[in-house]
């Protein structure tokens, strides 16, 4: 059971909310107006490929998939209006289009996605580091890239300069997510130094995380480069991100991110062909530059199916 929280966290999650939207290139950090928490759906949807479309598989033809997705900004961003926004809406509406099939974007935890995936539950889900443990459970349709950073209270004394310097701290971190298996190999070698082990705390998204920040109940953030990103930057200066390159090296500290399918259907398959025509046209670096995610786009070679051969683990 969880207590209800004191107004004034609420409060806080409220703003949160508005700090943890999408921004574009084109908005001002931190201006504070929900209508520019995400830019305007401006690109023309892709035309239909007839070819591709008839590579669909037939369970796929005749329902609504449903893509499964938890907040990420700037891939994913709950709106207050209950309206889901960010490149990952948008990437799916783009090959609705071009592959001809219908998809519904819901939310889902994190941790839920591969059992949803699995009961058929929900049909898609992004995004997601594929790693070869994931990959023996569901396919991946790779698109994008990311590596782990910390996000720190920008007034506050911690400011860890390595990896070494987080160890005995606690640590807010998504559940289910690659960046838990982050901590654990950190705490290895915080073992190895005789020092105190991060004390990760899970939360169901980073949201809530970022919400523990701000009320000082952990120390930082655990998150890939574009969300804790987003966050300071539209956060009005309460948080600043870190990249520690002594972490940059752990296993899941970065990863390239995929569309998520059940496993040995082929939807996964044409997904990729999907998105390597969208590279072609030019929709797939619009797309990226749309939402300020640049530097996350992959080659047209690496949009690939079960591409990656990086281990949470090892």
């Amino acid at each position: 059971m969880r207590n209800r929280p004191h107004v004034a966290a609420c409060a806080l999650l409220a703003s949160l909310t508005l700090a943890l939207s999408a921004c574009s290139v084109d908005d001002t950090p931190g201006d504070g107006k929900a209508e520019k928490s995400h830019p305007a759906a401006t690109l023309a949807p892709e035309p239909k490929d007839s070819a591709l479309a008839a590579e669909v598989p037939e369970e796929y033809t005749k329902k609504t998939l449903i893509m499964g997705v938890s907040e990420y900004a700037p891939y994913v961003t709950f709106e207050s209006d209950g309206k889901i926004t960010g490149l990952v809406p948008e990437l799916a509406a783009q090959l609705s289009s071009l592959l001809d099939v219908k998809i519904k974007v819901e939310r889902t935890n994190f941790d839920a996605v591969i059992p949803g995936l699995k009961s058929g539950r929900i049909d898609l889900s992004a995004p997601s580091g594929d790693f070869v443990e994931r990959q023996k459970e569901v396919d991946f349709a790779d698109f994008a890239q990311s590596s782990v950073t910390l996000m720190v209270l920008k007034d506050g004394s911690f400011r860890p300069k390595n990896g070494l310097e987080v160890c005995g701290h606690k640590v807010g971190v998504e559940k289910g997510a690659g960046t838990q298996n982050v901590l654990a190999a950190q705490n290895k070698r915080c073992a190895a130094k005789g020092k105190p082990s991060v004390d990760a705390k899970l939360y169901t998204d980073l949201p809530a995380a970022s919400l523990a920040l701000q009320s000082k109940r952990v120390d930082a953030v655990a998150a890939p480069s574009a969300s804790n990103t987003s966050v300071s930057q539209n956060a009005k200066d309460r948080f600043e991100t870190l990249e520690l390159k002594d972490m940059l090296d752990l296993p899941a500290a970065s990863a390239v991110y995929g569309i998520q399918a059940k496993k040995g259907t082929g939807l996964a398959s044409v997904i990729v062909k999907g998105l390597q025509k969208m590279y072609e046209s030019g929709t797939y670096a619009k797309l990226f530059g749309q939402w300020g995610l640049p530097l996350s786009t992959v080659t047209r070679s690496q949009l690939a199916l079960n591409g990656s051969k990086q281990s949470q683990t090892q």
